[in-house]
């Protein structure tokens, strides 16, 4: 199987998977349902560790990194899952997913130096969210706390983009100490981790009703396996394919809001998904 084939597998699944949480965060809360989706997928990914006899490195130097790299993953997921319940889709995947931008920005600031086809990306994924966010002009323009509530949406999900930065760079850092598999496995075990203090600190309890196991394991199948899926197909001269056809996730969560919630997207929102994604294509491969 080719790599452009499982980076496309890791799309589908990813995007498949934030699409899910729209309809479970809204029954049970992000906390609880990010809780149960990174228990299973840790799980699972525990198990493909030890399956596949995956080398792991001892070096207590750099795991400052594996924590940031955690604890950021925990709050980009609350945030993103947040934003996606609250909607539209439409806006809050695209947003989200221009993270890369600040990912090439950090490095800028420590010596990198972007192409000029890097730099017309930069701008494109930029004019492109701007395109994506202006129905909040629409929103406004009514009178009604509607405009409110969708204002508050996009900090939710430039937060979520915020994080999602962070958790990149850090898992960027942590790579070349222990490798792809590891630094996302212990990655998510310290997210777990997180999780649970966060709920002993609130003296919370999460509940999850019988009827909604079935879909936050399939929720957690479908994230865990998006990773692996990608790390499937990255060996090799066809990891930039696997990166660049993976990184499509935000717009396949976009399509389903769109075929399944019928959500309106105008020709403008239209537009910037497109330069969003085609912009964020780029600087994947390069």
């Amino acid at each position: 199987m080719n790599p452009a084939l499982w980076g496309s597998l890791s799309a589908l699944s990813l995007g498949s998977s934030d699409f899910a949480a729209r309809f479970s965060t809204r029954a049970m809360g992000a906390d609880v349902v990010y809780l149960a989706v990174l228990g299973i997928g840790s799980l699972i990914l525990t198990f493909w560790v030890f399956l596949s006899d995956v080398p792991l490195v001892f070096a207590l130097g750099s795991s400052w990194l594996l924590v940031i790299s955690g604890v950021s993953t925990a709050l980009m997921s609350m945030l993103l899952y947040t934003g996606l319940a609250r909607g539209p889709v439409s806006v809050v995947a695209p947003i989200v997913a221009s993270n890369p931008v600040l990912v090439i920005l950090f490095w800028v600031a420590l010596g990198a130096q972007p192409t000029v086809v890097q730099w017309l990306a930069m701008c494109g994924t930029i004019l492109g969210a701007l395109l994506v966010a202006r129905s909040g002009r629409v929103l406004e323009d009514r009178g009604t706390s509607d405009g409110r509530a969708f204002r508050i949406t996009l900090w939710i999900a430039g937060a979520a983009c915020v994080t999602h930065a962070v958790m990149v760079v850090a898992g960027q850092a942590a790579v070349p100490v222990y490798g792809e598999v590891q630094t996302l496995w212990v990655g998510r075990l310290i997210g777990l981790l997180f999780m649970v203090l966060v709920f002993v600190a609130r003296r919370k309890l999460p509940r999850v009703p019988l009827q909604w196991w079935p879909l936050l394991i399939g929720q957690g199948c479908l994230d865990a396996g998006g990773y692996l899926f990608l790390f499937v197909g990255s060996h090799g001269d066809g990891r930039h394919i696997a990166a660049v056809t993976g990184s499509a996730f935000g717009a396949v969560t976009v399509l389903l809001a769109w075929i399944v919630l019928r959500e309106k997207i105008n020709r403008w929102q239209w537009f910037g998904v497109a330069l969003v994604f085609a912009s964020i294509a780029t600087l994947s491969a390069g």
